[in-house]
């Protein structure tokens, strides 16, 4: 692809990113152009990470198109529907549900935003070797995240489009790179997570201030998606035993109430691995600069239209994600889970009957809780233009939860042989949880599962409802044809069509997938 040109407009651009200023790193910013760092010193290199990491906050919105990962992951499943004003309002998002995406209409901004992530990881990498004056340590610590943050935007450029071009060194002018096989990504992704995680170059934990920055949990979490994503059986031990070390560092725990996992008291808490940090103060984030940092469109995207006398949720959203009732029904009514991540409006009105809102196009009354504009959820945001406030809500994308962690050690164990009672323990821990049991408490008992395949698909999509995690766990079990072939899914389905602005820029070069 002939020098991703789009990409390295974007990405030479001027970067601002100060993340959350208690949660992030406490430096200086950079605000000034990639090409113009000499990398003397470890202030540079970390600045040029910074900027690496910044690219993590745009899929909800930037250059002109919204993306938040949860939502174009769960509208190829059978959980949520599109939504918005009309069938049309973002056409690539139907397209995407009933399995007819075109290289017109795919996902182009999250293919320019991973790769500008690629991009500004490489920096890092490239120019590590310059810097002086900087400790073992110190260096180790910057490459690993870097490495990381190089796997993230890969494996999501891998799972949506599967064969696409790969580089580890940033591309000069009239260099075509080369498109590889999903299979050759996949190793390539993994030698990087390989580098990050061996030898201890990431810490287990950081503290209160560098919340946001990667862990060796994080890429432990992100190795896992990998491995089981590809179904690649040879490392299923390995990764289950990084899922035991996680769960034996004692770091982490399930946090007691499902609800207010998703509230600002949420952020952050003893179950989160990795959130991608928004803030509405200080942000210099809006409509006309979405690459700056601040806060997060995705709950405006989703919000309830004109919705009035809520005392919890924001009004002004723009409809989209309706929630399947069918989802909502799968749910124990004593399951915490059924309302602390779904919002039914029927019932809710029973407890508010002042609320009320306008249905928007394909309705169901039901809504995804999790990620809904909270009342003042973006009310320390001053400043901007007119209507910026939307894009500055202050909820921070959950990534890796230490739900997870328990749900694909006990399915690991299953998958391997290994000892029932230990995957029986891991799945019920978040049953446990989801009832507001003790997981020894009698009245407990029948609520208790055997960790099977099909009891842990199951309980996948209770726990990460709305998350993301639906439809990639029913390609990777290979039920995606069962339950969604009626919609129109194909194997052939698995990965998006390439963006055909790149197809075109590649000049023979780039190999279309067979969509």
């Amino acid at each position: 692809m002939k020098k991703l040109r789009i990409i390295l407009a974007i990405i030479l651009a001027v970067s601002n990113f100060s993340g959350c200023s208690d949660k992030f790193l406490e430096v200086t910013p950079t605000t000034l152009e990639l090409a113009e760092f000499y990398y003397s010193n470890e202030d540079e290199i970390t600045q040029a990470l910074m900027s690496a990491y910044a690219v993590l906050q745009w899929p909800d919105f930037v250059f002109g198109e919204y993306g938040p990962l949860p939502f174009v992951s769960d509208i190829m499943s059978d959980d949520v529907r599109v939504g918005g004003a009309h069938v049309n309002d973002i056409p690539v998002f139907s397209q995407m549900r009933f399995f007819q995406a075109s290289s017109e209409f795919t996902l182009s901004a999250l293919w320019v935003s991973f790769y500008s992530g690629v991009y500004r990881a490489n920096t890092v990498i490239n120019n590590i070797d310059k810097v002086k004056n900087i400790s073992s340590f110190q260096k180790n610590r910057i490459l690993a995240e870097a490495y990381t943050l190089r796997a993230y935007y890969y494996f999501w450029l891998w799972k949506l489009w599967g064969n696409i071009p790969y580089y580890d060194k940033n591309p000069e002018d009239d260099f075509y790179v080369p498109q590889f096989s999903a299979d050759e990504v996949y190793k390539r992704i993994l030698s990087d997570l390989n580098f990050a995680i061996q030898n201890d170059k990431l810490p287990f934990s950081v503290p209160n201030a560098q919340k946001g920055r990667i862990t060796k949990a994080t890429a432990q979490m992100l190795k896992a998606n990998l491995v089981m994503y590809q179904k690649d059986e040879t490392l299923y031990q390995e990764v289950l035993n990084d899922m035991r070390e996680i769960i034996q560092s004692d770091l982490y725990s399930l946090y007691p109430n499902f609800s207010n996992l998703w509230e600002d008291i949420g952020e952050w808490c003893s179950e989160s691995i990795f959130e991608i940090n928004y803030t509405d103060h200080p942000s210099d984030r809006g409509w006309g600069n979405p690459t700056k940092a601040g806060g997060s469109v995705y709950p405006t995207l989703i919000g309830i239209n004109a919705l009035v006398n809520s005392p919890h949720y924001a009004g002004g959203g723009y409809g989209f994600e309706p929630v399947e009732r069918s989802l909502y029904d799968l749910y124990d009514d004593a399951d915490q889970r059924k309302d602390g991540g779904i919002l039914n409006f029927v019932k809710y009105k029973q407890t508010y009957p002042q609320a009320s809102y306008v249905p928007r196009y394909d309705d169901t009354g039901y809504f995804n809780r999790k990620y809904l504009p909270r009342l003042n959820g973006n009310d320390k945001f001053v400043g901007g233009q007119q209507g910026d406030a939307d894009i500055n809500f202050r909820n921070n994308y959950r990534v890796f939860r230490y739900a997870e962690t328990l749900l694909i050690a006990s399915e690991l164990i299953v998958r391997t042989g290994g000892s029932q009672e230990e995957a029986d323990l891991y799945l019920n821990q978040v049953r446990a949880r989801a009832f507001q049991k003790d997981i020894n408490d009698p009245e407990f008992s029948s609520k208790k599962r055997v960790a099977t395949l099909d009891n842990l698909l199951i309980e996948n999509r209770l726990e990460f409802a709305c998350e993301g995690h639906r439809f990639w766990d029913l390609v990777r079990y290979e039920k995606a044809v069962e339950v969604l072939g009626d919609r129109g899914y194909t194997p052939n389905k698995k990965h998006l069509p390439i963006p055909q602005s790149e197809i075109d820029q590649a000049k023979g070069t780039l190999k279309q997938n067979p969509y």
